[in-house]
């Protein structure tokens, strides 16, 4: 009998899916996104594919960790996101994707494990997700596959602050993305759901905080260009609850590469740090 392990390299997939052209106003609706380019047609909000990737995500994440391939796991949560973007993405285009587990790395916390979803269109690959899950208090013997592109918080880049935007949390915020990306998890739609997994009431989506800094930071570092955008990293620290607003301060971070800038960014809600290492890189 073999030990139970985590499937590193397998592949799930390939699945289908469309841009359409009222899903991306959703998406941006849904997040409060300031930039007016996306009800035009002609560009697509950076985060709008996890829509379409969730389903396939949680396939994989199913069966490419066995039980017990992890021991001493207390539960788990989305703990860092990273987004590479190699060409945009044009509103129609119909696109298919593979998840890969990527890599599993034990840290203090516990056990990260990587997914790597691979989305292309006719031309082929055009974007890169690194979705990345916390197996709490989890233990394995050694890593495996590749290890992740660190995006810590340069400290230097403090000196150089960009701005902040302001979003005003809705009460209705976590419905409205759950509508447009598909994330209905209890937490984020029922109060009571919340409470029993030990939070005061229903809260955001890590990701609709995310999607939030994206639209801040497209706005602040490239004039609202986000087809400049080529990177998207974020590690997720607390959750943000409705009724507070959420203030993303963005930094400059330098150059990055040959004709790329790189900025960082935070996001704050109350008196919690909700989203910390964040990294965006731009082409010039």
């Amino acid at each position: 009998m073999t030990s139970p392990r985590i499937k590193i390299g397998d592949r799930y997939g390939p699945f289908e899916g469309r841009i359409d052209h009222d899903g991306v106003l959703a998406y941006a609706l849904a997040t409060d996104d300031p930039n007016p380019v996306y009800a035009t047609g002609t560009a697509v909000p950076p985060l709008f594919t996890v829509s379409l990737i969730l389903p396939g995500y949680m396939q994989a994440q199913m069966a490419s960790v066995e039980p017990g391939a992890i021991e001493g796991v207390r539960g788990g949560v989305h703990a860092e996101h990273d987004l590479w973007l190699h060409r945009p993405l044009q509103p129609g285009a119909d696109v298919t994707w593979e998840v890969t587990p990527s890599c599993a790395q034990p840290t203090r916390a516990g056990v990260l494990v990587a997914q790597h979803i691979v989305i292309s269109d006719a031309r082929g690959p055009v974007i890169e997700h690194f979705w990345t899950t916390l197996f709490m208090g989890g233990s394995i013997t050694e890593p495996l596959g590749t290890p992740l592109v660190e995006h810590t918080f340069p400290e230097l880049a403090r000196e150089h602050v960009v701005g902040t935007h302001r979003f005003a949390i809705a009460r209705d915020q976590a419905f409205r993305y759950a509508g447009a990306s598909g994330d209905r998890a209890p937490m984020h739609v029922d109060d009571e759901a919340a409470r029993r997994a030990g939070f005061p009431s229903k809260f955001m989506q890590g990701m609709c905080s995310f999607a939030m800094c994206s639209g801040a930071v497209v706005k602040l570092a490239a004039d609202g260009d986000p087809d400049r955008l080529r990177r998207l990293a974020c590690r997720f620290s607390a959750p943000t609850f409705p009724g507070n607003d959420l203030d993303v301060t963005v930094y400059d971070a330098g150059p990055s590469g040959e004709g790329e800038r790189s900025f960082a960014f935070e996001a704050t809600a109350g008196d919690a740090a909700v989203i910390k290492h964040g990294r965006a890189v731009f082409a010039a």
